[in-house]
């Protein structure tokens, strides 16, 4: 799906326009225009592309995603690559939504992951449009960053949140499927760090007035955003560190688990030990084995009772069973 919207001259909005109006509105240098395109609409990238004259490795990254994040100055406009993600609790699995976001002396271009929840159509997105193009393009791709970064902690939220859940598993004792859960947990961290490291350096060069990406005015925004990512990365640090260690305590609670019950069959083994001298010196040095009547099965049962029931308190004194 592709989405012109803009703000005229005079300061209206039209929110709703067609690529060609959009592209009328360009000769106008007080306008404002922001071209939205999901990749679904991989058709109408051509059409955009020749319209704002846009270098063919801009358009290579417009229509293949899984870039890396990225900030790159060609003639005429400036090319941001970062990313959004989603998170399902279940599985627990992460997915990555990659914004190419554009930007021209009156224009923005994204080209968006369809599910990239920050700037997905609706009451939210549109109540902040008429703040998002107030201003000129600086502004407008900050608004749009912003949004994204922001849509970043409540996955962080999520994340933790199964973190304290696996936690109590833990230390309740878990088996097989809590295992392959803090794996899959680790693995997104993992995942996460490693998409959100490159946007560290990005915003940092924002922020420096010697790049001149953006005009003095609006570094102080981008500071902003700088100091958000810093805070994710911050968050997915101590969420690795965190998983790192439920890890540890479950595999150290599984090796407690596996020693008390080798100390159990040790402390069987132990107390069958002088019942089986005792069966195999009687059995194998008596000429006539005592029978039921006979006094001496008795006592020799009797025997052996006493010397079980001795090593059961004993081991029991010593809190080895």
């Amino acid at each position: 799906m592709l989405t012109v919207r803009a703000r005229r001259g005079d300061g209206s909005l039209d929110l709703d326009l067609t690529l060609a109006e959009g592209i009328a509105l360009l000769a106008d240098p007080s306008a404002l225009i922001w071209i939205d395109i999901d990749e679904e609409s991989i058709e109408e990238i051509d059409a955009v592309s020749a319209a704002l004259s846009l270098n063919e490795l801009t358009v290579e990254d417009l229509k293949h995603r899984g870039q890396r994040g990225k900030l790159e100055t060609f003639d005429g406009y400036t090319v941001l690559v970062m990313h959004g993600v989603g998170y399902d609790s279940a599985a627990p699995s992460l997915d990555e939504h990659e914004l190419d976001a554009i930007i021209g002396p009156n224009w923005v271009l994204t080209g968006r992951d369809p599910h990239l929840a920050a700037l997905l159509p609706g009451r939210d997105l549109d109540l902040r449009l008429a703040s998002m193009l107030a201003k000129d393009a600086g502004y407008l791709l900050y608004a749009i960053t912003d949004r994204v970064v922001d849509s970043l902690f409540p996955v962080l939220d999520k994340m933790l949140d199964d973190v304290d859940d696996v936690e109590d598993r833990v230390i309740l004792g878990g088996g097989q499927e809590l295992l392959e859960r803090i794996f899959a947990m680790k693995r997104n961290g993992v995942t996460l760090r490693k998409l959100i490291s490159p946007h560290l350096e990005i915003f940092g060069r924002f922020t420096t007035p010697a790049y001149g990406i953006v005009s003095s005015e609006h570094m102080i925004y981008f500071r902003d955003v700088h100091d958000h990512i810093i805070r994710v990365f911050e968050i997915v640090d101590s969420y690795r560190e965190l998983m790192t260690g439920a890890l540890e305590v479950h595999l150290s609670t599984v090796n407690n688990q596996l020693s008390d019950v080798m100390k159990r069959l040790t402390v069987l083994t132990a107390m069958f030990l002088p019942l089986t001298f005792i069966t195999g010196a009687f059995g194998m040095n008596m000429v006539e084995s005592p029978v039921w009547t006979d006094p001496a099965f008795w006592i020799i049962g009797g025997c052996m009772a006493a010397v079980a029931a001795g090593q059961w308190f004993y081991f029991r004194a010593k809190r080895w069973a």
